[in-house]
């Protein structure tokens, strides 16, 4: 373990200063990217046919404060990516779609820009109901897809296959267990729990839940809500909450759901009365939104906190999409920057735009990227690298609230020895 690099800790408690001491030197180079960018220099010409890449994400609704970015971000990489030449001499072109949330209109979709379009794979989905989809088709369609966000934990476990990779570095058993290791810790007994009636939400409180009972078998389970996802109205699930008195809650409501029923507590005085717990509930995509209606020190962790990572990878691009955009890069835009730059680095390490050697090359990919150093494990194809846990607070130099207080990072290799299962376990799950 390594102190002072956010990147490189595990289970080293980060005191307040070294982890705002963080967040400010990143504030600093932030104000400096929205300086004009330095002059362009002449684009290095493509000389082979562009390769067609199928992104395929929910574009409106709960999902956009994340897909949104996302896109942008891929769309940067894309550009970044041609003008130096593309990868093995022949540029990107990338071809998105909205699949609504809907795993039928994932599974079209998919079908279309593979058959239609040709793409040489699909990347992209939010919605751990479609990711699901669409995976089934890439295995009989044997196509590449690499899932930049969709959370659940069956994609790349009991349902992983060779053409299904997930290139963010957590997914539901990782993200839950991290924060049952945190939650247990605490002396909250009394739980109670709602997420959104989908794979994602059911798999998120069920990996959280069951750890915890492990680590803490005196808990007691008061009982759970599941109103439908996308709901956007959640008075009468608050008020059953409060009525049944429990000490902690954790959810699994993500995006513009999470965003509503935070307003929506706040009436309440929720926030005054149990301790909220979650995973992704202060990801900048929901927390600058709320601005002040944040609720104070909820316990949650992040797969990205651009203003937390301090490394000159991260810099750099912080500054650039903010040159783009006029914004700050939020999770889903680290996620698809790094998708695109797994899918060069595989291509590359490959030597050909050939899918088969594609999926052996990303195979223990190693390679550093805005997230750190991170890896691909071969027996699972998921992405490990590191992520924040702690409790949360206002963000020094802005006017929204993040990770800030009593942070756990967790470490590329210490997340794959505690949080992750073994590959025999991965093999017993696939049936092998």
């Amino acid at each position: 373990m390594a102190k002072g690099g956010l990147v490189h800790l595990f289970a080293h408690r980060v005191t307040r200063r070294e982890f705002l001491a963080t967040t400010l030197a990143i504030g600093v180079g932030m104000a400096l990217g929205c300086e004009a960018e330095k002059a362009p220099t002449t684009p290095t010409p493509t000389r082979g046919q562009p390769v067609k890449i199928g992104y395929i994400s929910t574009l409106s609704g709960v999902g956009a404060p994340y897909t949104q970015p996302e896109l942008q971000a891929i769309q940067m990489a894309v550009e970044e990516i041609n003008s130096a030449g593309g990868v093995l001499g022949r540029p990107i072109e990338l071809i998105a779609r909205d699949d609504k949330g809907r795993p039928e209109e994932g599974t079209r979709l998919a079908r279309e820009l593979v058959e239609a379009e040709g793409v040489f794979l699909l990347m992209g989905v939010i919605s751990s109901g479609v990711a699901l989809a669409v995976s089934e088709y890439a295995k009989s369609a044997r196509v590449p897809f690499i899932d930049t966000i969709a959370q659940t934990a069956a994609l790349t476990e009991e349902k992983g296959h060779r053409y299904v990779f997930r290139v963010i570095p957590t997914h539901t058993g990782i993200a839950g267990r991290a924060v049952a290791e945190v939650a247990a810790k605490q002396p909250w007994r009394r739980w109670y729990f709602i997420g959104p009636d989908y794979e994602y939400g059911h798999r998120m409180v069920e990996d959280f839940r069951d750890h915890l009972k492990r680590l803490r078998p005196d808990v007691e389970f008061l009982g759970e809500l599941w109103p439908k996802f996308g709901k956007g109205e959640y008075s009468a699930e608050i008020g059953a909450i409060l009525a049944a008195k429990p000490e902690a809650v954790f959810t699994s409501l993500w995006g513009a759901d999470w965003i509503a029923f935070v307003k929506q507590a706040k009436g309440f005085g929720y926030f005054d009365k149990v301790q909220q717990v979650s995973w992704a509930g202060a990801d900048p995509d929901v927390s600058i939104p709320l601005g002040a209606d944040f609720p104070p020190r909820i316990l949650t962790g992040s797969s990205y906190l651009y203003y937390a990572i301090k490394t000159p990878e991260n810099e750099e691009f912080v500054r650039k999409f903010i040159n783009r955009t006029g914004q700050p890069p939020l999770s889903g835009a680290a996620f698809g920057y790094v998708s695109v730059q797994v899918v060069k680095a595989a291509v590359e390490k490959a030597g050909a735009w050939d899918r088969e050697r594609f999926i052996d090359a990303l195979e223990d990919l190693r390679i550093k990227t805005i997230l750190g150093d991170i890896e691909v494990r071969k027996c699972d194809h998921q992405l490990y690298g590191p992520f924040p846990v702690g409790f949360t607070g206002p963000v020094p130099g802005t006017t929204f609230h993040g990770i800030v207080t009593d942070v756990t990072m967790w470490s590329l290799s210490d997340v794959q020895a505690k949080l992750a299962l073994s590959c025999e376990e991965i093999q017993r799950k696939r049936g092998g």
